[in-house]
């Protein structure tokens, strides 16, 4: 098959979750003798106006790195989620690789118009989801003032948007009960909503829920996903809940220790929750031995990371190691005894999660979205309440109290895919698709989807 990825970044430039997730597929599809093209960008803040890329085969994958200006039509807001630079390079990249089908991840900065630009050249398209992108801006569901969203409100969105700038953040910030009046006050004024951008909120969703539907399949890695993306009015028969695969065969062997060894593994950045961690950290107490490091770049977000480094330098036995690499992961956890993962943010289904509990290492983590379906309170994991430090210092406190606790959660068995089923389970898919089939082979249930956070209709393929 002739096959084309379109993701927002690529490594070793980009080495997030949904980046690394789309390297995978396109170097698996690729060693089974598939030709796998990879669209992605490198810069969207050039000093250009036009797109340009440049091209390379890596790992036998085509890969495309665009390289461009959102400011540079004008409308920075409109080229977030439909790009035409975009479009008409994605047309000359399936003009030119022919491609039978079209899988993309997430969407961020590739923008809504790479399917419609797909679906014009008669192409299948596969999405899958990775965030709260195609009804959330920001991506992450979580507003300016760090208190999460349950879902696309018009107005707040249009608040959102508009406390990216001074005039609307520091008051925000300083006078809350002014900003709250105000934004208030627009929601009962069309005239003023609309002065400040209303009308560019309802383009957003009302373009990406139109381009949305136009996918053939949508795949979700977790019930929580798929749920708030049916609120979003995805149909249920079109959505296929997968739960990621796992790069097995790179695990490492585990040396135990006395200490006990505790690790975040991702973005430093505040929607992380990594101050929080930092914070229970202090909260500590006893003898026994222990460390925390913290793996994972600050990127986009260099004044939180400077507040983290000044957290750290008052604590004892935490340290910050840096960035690493997708390649780094396995040999990471194998000197880990716990990862935490503190999100202020619904996560989906983390790599990190699937790749420690795969390697037998115990997750400590929130008690919401993919993270609650995936770490069982007390039999694979512990869970905390979100945002609170005070919670997750008592958890990790048992930790270092309770002797027998961590190797009673490190026995427990946890489901998981490998990368190669992943791969097997898109190669039926992609086939059924452009055979016009339109059918998942699929028959069995992702018992690692599983969970109890959402109801989900009996038409999903899970």
């Amino acid at each position: 098959m002739r096959i084309l990825i379109a993701v927002h970044g690529y490594p070793p430039v980009a080495t997030g979750g949904a980046e690394r997730e789309a390297a995978r597929a396109a170097r698996r599809l690729a060693q089974r003798g598939h030709a796998v093209s990879v669209l992605c960008t490198d810069d969207v803040s050039a000093e250009h106006a036009d797109l340009r890329f440049s091209d390379a085969v890596e790992d036998a994958v085509h890969v495309r790195r665009m390289r461009l200006n959102l400011s540079a039509g004008g409308d920075a807001f409109r080229w977030g989620y439909d790009n035409p630079l975009v479009e008409r390079a994605l047309e000359a990249f399936i003009a030119e690789r022919q491609p039978e089908v079209l899988h993309l991840f997430s969407g961020y900065l590739m923008s809504g118009s790479v399917i419609r630009a797909a679906k014009r050249a008669g192409i299948p398209v596969v999405v899958s989801l990775m965030d709260y992108w195609w009804m959330c801006h920001r991506i992450t569901l979580v507003r300016t003032n760090g208190e999460r969203c349950d879902g696309p409100d018009l107005h707040e969105c249009l608040r959102c948007q508009a406390e990216i700038y001074r005039r609307y953040r520091l008051p925000a910030r300083w006078m809350p009960p002014v900003a709250n009046g105000f934004w208030a006050l627009a929601k009962r004024s069309k005239r003023m909503a609309d002065a400040l951008g209303l009308q560019q909120q309802v383009a957003r969703v009302e373009t990406l829920s139109a381009l949305l539907q136009q996918a053939d399949r949508i795949i979700a890695p977790s019930r929580y996903l798929a749920s708030l993306y049916q609120q979003f009015g995805i149909a249920p028969e079109r959505m296929l809940i997968w739960r990621q695969g796992v790069d097995i065969d790179r695990c490492l062997l585990r040396t135990p220790v006395a200490e006990l060894r505790v690790g975040y593994l991702g973005q430093v950045k505040p929607h992380k929750g990594v101050h929080i961690l930092l914070e229970a950290w202090g909260r500590l107490r006893g003898p026994r031995p222990r460390s925390l490091v913290l793996y994972g770049s600050d990127r986009g977000d260099e004044g939180y990371g400077r507040r983290i480094r000044e957290q750290i330098d008052q604590l004892q036995g935490a340290r910050w190691a840096g960035a690493f690499s997708g390649d780094e992961v396995w040999g990471i956890l194998a000197n880990l005894d716990v990862v935490v993962v503190p999100s202020r943010w619904v996560e989906n289904s983390p790599n990190t999660i699937l790749e420690a509990q795969a390697m037998g290492v115990p997750v400590v983590g929130t008690n919401l979205g993919g993270t609650a379906e995936l770490v069982q309170h007390e039999v694979n994991g512990l869970v905390f309440a979100v945002d609170d430090a005070a919670d997750l210092a008592l958890q990790l406190q048992r930790l270092l109290d309770e002797p027998d606790l961590l190797q009673r959660l490190r026995l427990a068995t946890t489901t998981f895919r490998t990368v190669d089923d992943d791969v097997t389970r898109i190669e039926g898919l992609f086939a059924s698709l452009i055979s016009g089939r339109g059918q998942d082979t699929e028959t069995q249930p992702d018992a690692s989807a599983q969970g109890a956070t959402a109801d989900v209709p009996a038409a999903v393929t899970v």
